[in-house]
């Protein structure tokens, strides 16, 4: 038996650090960062790593909530390119390393089959290979990436960039079985008798129609069709046609730009709610219009059209005004009556959603299921009825984000290594310590660096062909990029018996975020003329707007008594606690 690692997970680790606690895989954002602000990308990289197996991937693809809530906001209006330094990192690390991996592990420890080698099933092997496990990963598709490699276009996800992060796996030990089919070549129940788990990763391949008539008609593809035929180079002869794709989600926009590609003549956008409803980034939508895809808002298809009644000529529609919000916040559609008008067409791409294929799993298994026909799992485990079989990502949900079912990876080999050891999976929770950071040092004038735009190949280059339409960063934006960064580890702490209220960090803070206790307010205080600290009053000497501020440091180099100074979390080092006794507000 090899040597067990143990997963260890405390969210108190990156509790006040936006971008950290956005991310469903709560990457190390500020570290990297960074990292990348003092041009060491090698360890930027590294450090990514530890938390997410497909770097490279999610630098280009993410949906980066990191960004979301970024601090930096509240300077410029303008988060830090979060994502797009990912990407630096991970291309600098894969030119100066190789593509190729340079060594092979293999485990000693018991046997786990995962059925789909989707970045959900791959994250989960990639993380059970690392504890020593022995993982074989059964793909229906003749390659490995799943949804990557199937649903994304080489413009925005370039195939060697998936195959560099696939070989990486690999190289820890996970055998990757392509072109097996669970159900056709392999049985689950055999796979039982082999394997002491089994996840079911096998993502949602299966096209969702729009239940209106005409869908028979020839000319209909469906969006996940349709991309798998674009990313596997089969026939799809679009010269000249008139295209309509109906949504608004990432794999609308990556049919309608490959359809501008593949040589349509006009490609549309049919979407039921506004701009501002439609699920996809700003970029996507602006890229995809220069490109010449045409956005149609508020209008929902309602009959397809065929003259010859067998080619699709048109599609009838009707046009939507904006009601009440449904369950998902955005405000619902409703139809206009005696609004209908028709667009004509040759080719219709519905593209609205997948759903998972329950094909291979037999009736006979006795999986419980949910009302919306997929098997039901535990949402914290992800385990099944059926002891010892797991199953995680779109396969239990239909089409999701990337980062998000890699993040579903994470939980499932956790909850696996803990059923394997017999260990209760509320149990092994890490310790955290608090250390003095002091404040970051930063580049003089960080607060006015610009956001750094990633460049892009020309519209002629773009519109022609399936090279990859962003270039990311130089290495000299991407450094100065990093230090745009307000590095929200470092948590504002105030160490109330030491201070004198002096009001110098009331004077000096640039944004207003601390407000001081006026000596003249306490003037006739009984309490304070006893010596009865503020705290004990129930009264805070100095207060602070903590979403306000932005680390510079002024008030802990101007405080005459050291009463202020950043602390940050880590790790407990049991043998080396530190202690901070002194810190008796932390705001």
């Amino acid at each position: 038996m090899g040597k067990r690692y143990k997963f260890k997970v405390n969210p108190k680790l990156y509790e006040g650090i936006p971008c950290q606690t956005n991310c469903p895989v709560h990457t190390d954002v500020r570290g990297y960062v960074t990292l990348i602000s003092q041009g060491r990308f090698e360890e930027a990289y590294d450090l990514i790593r530890e938390t997410n197996p497909f770097p490279s991937v999610c630098g280009r693809v993410c949906q980066h909530f990191c960004e979301v809530n970024c601090s930096r906001q509240r300077i410029d209006d303008k988060s830090v390119s979060i994502c797009t330094l990912k990407r630096s990192a991970s291309d600098y690390t894969l030119r100066k390393r190789g593509k190729q991996p340079s060594a092979k592990f293999y485990g000693t420890l018991e046997k786990v089959a995962v059925i789909g080698a989707g970045p959900a099933g791959l994250t989960t092997a990639h993380d059970l290979a690392r504890l020593g496990y022995r993982v074989t990963v059964f793909e229906s598709l003749p390659f490995a990436g799943g949804m990557l490699i199937a649903g994304i276009p080489a413009y925005r996800l370039p195939r060697d960039i998936i195959q560099a992060e696939v070989d990486y796996i690999k190289s820890i030990g996970v055998d990757i079985k392509l072109n097996t089919k669970v159900g056709k070549d392999i049985q689950i129940k055999d796979l039982m008798k082999e394997y002491k788990a089994i996840l079911i990763a096998a993502g949602a391949h299966k096209p969702v129609k729009l239940n209106i008539l005409g869908e028979e008609y020839e000319g209909l593809i469906h969006g996940a069709t349709f991309m798998q035929k674009v990313n596997m180079n089969e026939p799809l002869n679009l010269k000249g046609k008139r295209v309509g794709v109906v949504g608004g989600g990432f794999t609308a926009m990556d049919a309608s730009r490959s359809a501008i590609r593949l040589g349509a003549s006009e490609v549309y956008i049919i979407y039921r709610r506004t701009r501002e409803e439609i699920p996809v980034n700003e970029k996507e939508i602006i890229e995809a219009e220069e490109e010449g895809v045409q956005f149609k808002y508020l209008i929902s298809p309602v009959r397809i059209l065929s003259r010859d009644g067998k080619n699709i000529s048109g599609v009838e529609c009707i046009k939507n005004e904006l009601g009440e919000p449904d369950k998902s916040g955005r405000r619902k559609p409703v139809p206009v009556k005696g609004s209908e008008f028709v667009m004509d067409l040759d080719i219709i791409v519905p593209a609205v959603s997948q759903a998972p294929d329950m094909s291979f799993i037999g009736d006979s298994m006795g999986f419980r299921m949910t009302n919306w026909g997929t098997i039901a799992v535990d949402p914290s485990t992800f385990d099944t009825n059926i002891k010892g079989i797991y199953a995680c990502g779109d396969f239990i949900t239909g089409t999701r984000d990337v980062i998000n079912v890699i993040a579903d990876g994470h939980k499932s080999a956790m909850a696996i290594d803990k059923f394997l050891r017999g260990v209760d999976a509320d149990e092994e929770i890490e310790e955290i310590e608090r250390v003095v950071v002091g404040y970051p040092r930063k580049e003089r004038g960080y607060d006015t660096i610009r956001r750094h735009k990633a460049m892009t190949i020309s519209i002629e280059n773009r519109v022609s062909t399936f090279k990859e339409v962003e270039t990311g960063f130089t290495g000299e934006d991407a450094m100065m990029e990093g230090k745009r960064c307000l590095q929200c580890n470092h948590i504002w702490t105030h160490l109330t018996e030491k201070c004198f209220l002096c009001k110098n960090c009331e004077d000096v803070c640039p944004v207003n975020c601390l407000t001081v206790v006026r000596l003249d307010e306490l003037a006739h205080n009984r309490f304070f003329n006893e010596n009865i600290p503020l705290i004990t009053q129930g009264i805070i000497p100095v207060e602070i707007k903590r979403e306000l501020c932005i680390r510079c440091g002024l008030c802990e180099q101007v405080c005459p008594a050291d009463a202020i100074t950043f602390i940050s979390t880590r790790p407990a080092k049991k043998e080396k606690m530190v202690i901070l006794e002194e810190v008796t507000s932390l705001l």
